[in-house]
Formats: C-alpha cells, sequence, structure tokens
C-alpha cells in the first residue's frame, strides 16, 4: 500500500485512488481531518507523508506548523515548516469540488447515476461504500479525461509528490 498518502474520507480516497491509482494496495485512508494529520505527526513523524484533507471552517491544529505554498483554483498546498510533509486542502468539501470540475467540463453527475441535490449527493458520498462506488469512479475519470483544471492539477500534484518524495522542488510543482 502507498501509505504515505493519506486521504481524509470514503470519496475522498475514490478520487484520489482514481486520479493516481496507487502502485499496490491503496492510499491509506483514514476517517477525519484529525485523523489524517495524528496519523501524519504519529506514524509518520520521521518520514514524507502527504495528507488530503478538505478544507473545513475549523483548521486542523497541525496546519499551524505549515506554510501555504500554492495556490491552484480551489486547491491548497501547504508544506511544514521542517518535516518532509505536506497537505493538499480541497475547498469547498469534496462534493462541491466534483460537481464545479463536472460543471467546467459540461458533464452532468446525473449522467453517471449520481444526484445534482447536494444533501442527496452528501448522504452517498458519506457512505463507506463511496471508496469503491463505481459511480464516482467514471464521474472521476471523465472529468479529468475532459479537462478540468483542478482534477489535472491535484493528480499532477500528487503523483509528483508521490514520485519525488524528500525530493520536492516547490518551484517545480508549482508550474505544473
Amino acid at each position: 500500500m502507498d501509505l504515505s498518502i493519506i486521504p481524509e474520507c470514503y470519496v475522498d480516497t475514490n478520487l484520489v485512488e482514481t486520479l493516481v491509482p496507487p502502485s499496490k494496495g491503496g492510499y491509506n485512508h483514514q476517517k477525519g481531518c484529525g485523523t489524517v494529520t495524528s496519523v501524519m505527526k504519529g506514524k509518520f513523524s520521521d518520514s514524507f507523508a502527504v495528507g488530503i484533507i478538505d478544507k473545513d471552517k475549523k483548521q486542523v491544529d497541525y496546519l499551524n506548523e505549515f506554510n501555504l505554498v500554492h495556490q491552484f483554483e480551489n486547491l491548497f498546498l501547504h508544506k511544514h515548516k521542517d518535516r518532509h510533509h505536506y497537505i493538499i486542502q480541497i475547498n469547498p468539501a469534496l462534493e462541491r469540488f466534483l460537481i464545479s470540475g463536472a460543471d467546467e467540463v459540461n458533464i452532468s453527475l446525473e449522467d453517471y447515476g449520481l444526484p445534482i441535490d447536494m444533501d442527496r449527493l452528501k448522504k452517498i458520498s458519506k457512505s463507506v461504500n463511496s471508496k469503491e462506488d463505481p459511480r464516482f469512479k467514471k464521474l472521476i475519470r471523465a472529468t479529468l479525461k475532459a479537462g478540468s483544471p483542478a482534477f489535472i492539477t491535484l493528480a499532477k500534484w500528487i503523483t509528483y509528490l508521490k514520485d519525488k518524495n524528500y525530493a520536492v522542488n516547490i518551484e517545480e510543482l508549482k508550474v505544473l
């Protein structure tokens, strides 16, 4: 498993694994922003890690140890001041990220069996099953293939960080 890539929730894990398929097994799915940062601080205290979280109203304390090094549309890339830790924040929460990415390239969630109503979409996305839900996978692949800039950028950031680990050059990352 690619344990150093740590997405926050089930549908985030689906997004990340669909955009950048893991080399073996899966990514290190955790439940909630606080758990992602706890795992980063604990199990990965002396090693490389990338947390992928929603930009919630209440910011996780661990982000106080990071600098915002780059922003692209609704994606925020933070680098820890002393460690090889990165946090990618998706703003707003993932459901809106999916909707806006699809809208950007004229794709309707309904074409993939997903509701356009936010409450109904959240109910599906919060389910344990959303991690493997083929409707989300097909929507994500189609949105990426159709050229959503945010989806392309997120895929490039994750790929770059995964490939470079300890040799990340922020200036290179900014131009992806």
